[in-house]
């Protein structure tokens, strides 16, 4: 038998790239051959170390892609991406794109039969991905042309304008053919989702009609809901010693997706804080930072906490999404406004408290759109909230969320990679 040979392009180390190294030794147990191809030593070695085929990208790949964002570099970028790509093409059979949108990637999907795998909280809401990317000036000047010469030029949404910079027209110069930079409309050939209500967005907002998409989980949370299940009441209590924290205390959790904080957006997590002292003085905060923050907020969070209580922890690194399963599972409940970690917890039938307390213009109302939580729009429900967390039929009902929720967005799954490796399977009968 022929065996299938499948690229993989990931040119640097993402927390939600992290589930690719486990999908490639599956696809190798399938009797698939799985090539990396990176830019990154961390990458090259975890991929090196597992028995998997990985090599760096071509030297001026590499220095290109580092520098992309000069003009003159982006163009050679592009040049040299068709060449190097024109090239490799015929050693592949597939590619499996993190992304399908930057123009390497772009370009690998045009000339390889390829999939793209989406994980992220994007295209839950229809208005939300108008409110977010749609342009907020004139582009009065570029509207004239396309009437003028019956062109495209300009990025739109089901005929929404969207936000752009002049890479933008760069890259439509140097072969970019996609309706805009959303991920998934570049045409590629296969596309999976994490939940129906994603897939019926992409369709609404004019997904390529040659694109299949599959709705297949989030390969990130594989086997998560089996752990929780197992997860026991000392496990809890290990886990808050491990940080330092009082093992007979309820923990709650704080996960913060912003990488940068305005001062609204600090005083609302303030307030987040205060209402979970007022409802228990003794409770331990727990405050998780996505991966990117920068290291001036770790000082302003740990200066007015600390002048609140003592019983508190932050963590600044990422430790894997187990790790923050294991957070979520020994805390009283998660309170968040936004992220990926309301995936996970949904899964698990884990208690969120949301809130939206302040206009901070960060994807404000994703945890209204899932329905998935406890939501809070003032200090007061904060508290109310709070107190549900020990009625049974208050929680009974979140469950039943959960539950509708998952299935809109995250759909609950014995392995979401199975089925990735089934799509692949599937085109290659």
């Amino acid at each position: 038998m022929n065996r299938k040979r499948i690229l993989l392009p990931i040119w640097y180390e993402y927390y939600i790239f992290e589930y690719y190294l486990e999908l490639s030794k599956e696809l190798k147990l399938k009797g698939y051959e799985v090539d990396l191809i990176t830019s990154d030593i961390v990458l090259y070695k975890k991929f090196t170390n597992a028995g998997l085929n990985s090599r760096y990208a071509p030297f001026l790949i590499r220095l290109f892609l580092k520098r992309s964002g000069n003009i003159f570099i982006r163009t050679l970028l592009w040049l040299s991406g068709y060449i190097w790509v024109s090239i490799i093409r015929r050693q592949y059979d597939f590619s499996i794109l993190p992304w399908d949108n930057k123009p390497l990637w772009y370009i690998i999907q045009k000339k390889i039969p390829s999939m793209m795998i989406h994980n992220c909280t994007n295209l839950m809401d229809i208005e939300q991905e108008y409110n977010e990317h749609g342009a907020k000036k004139k582009h009065k000047v570029a509207e004239y042309l396309e009437r003028i010469f019956n062109i495209k030029l300009l990025p739109r949404l089901n005929g929404i304008i969207l936000r752009h910079n002049y890479f933008w027209y760069l890259d439509r110069l140097l072969g970019l053919r996609s309706e805009n930079l959303l991920i998934g409309f570049s045409g590629i050939g296969l596309l999976t989702v994490t939940g129906n209500k994603i897939k019926e967005n992409l369709i609404k907002l004019g997904l390529p009609k040659k694109t299949k998409i599959s709705v297949v989980g989030n390969p990130s949370y594989d086997n998560f809901i089996e752990y929780s299940i197992k997860f026991t009441h000392q496990n809890k209590r290990d886990f808050k010693k491990a940080l330092n924290l009082n093992e007979d205390e309820e923990m709650f959790s704080l996960f913060l997706s912003p990488s940068s904080f305005s001062d609204t957006m600090i005083e609302e997590i303030e307030v987040v804080v205060n209402a979970v002292l007022f409802h228990n003085p003794n409770a331990s905060i727990c405050i998780k930072f996505h991966p990117k923050t920068e290291a001036k907020f770790y000082e302003i969070f740990d200066n007015f906490i600390s002048q609140k209580t003592v019983n508190y922890k932050l963590i600044t690194s990422f430790n894997g999404d187990l790790f923050n399963l294991d957070m979520i599972l020994s805390s009283k409940c998660i309170l968040l406004k936004q992220g990926t970690i309301a995936f996970i917890a949904m899964l698990v039938s884990a208690p969120i408290i949301s809130y939206n307390l302040r206009d901070t213009f960060y994807h404000d109302d994703m945890m209204k759109t899932m329905k998935a939580s406890f939501h809070s729009l003032s200090f007061e429900d904060i508290l109310i909230n709070l107190d549900k967390l020990n009625i049974t039929s208050e929680m009974k009902k979140l469950e039943r969320l959960q539950v509708a929720a998952c299935d809109k967005f995250c759909v609950r799954t014995s392995s979401s990679k199975s089925q990735i490796i089934e799509v692949i399977d599937d085109y290659f009968l």
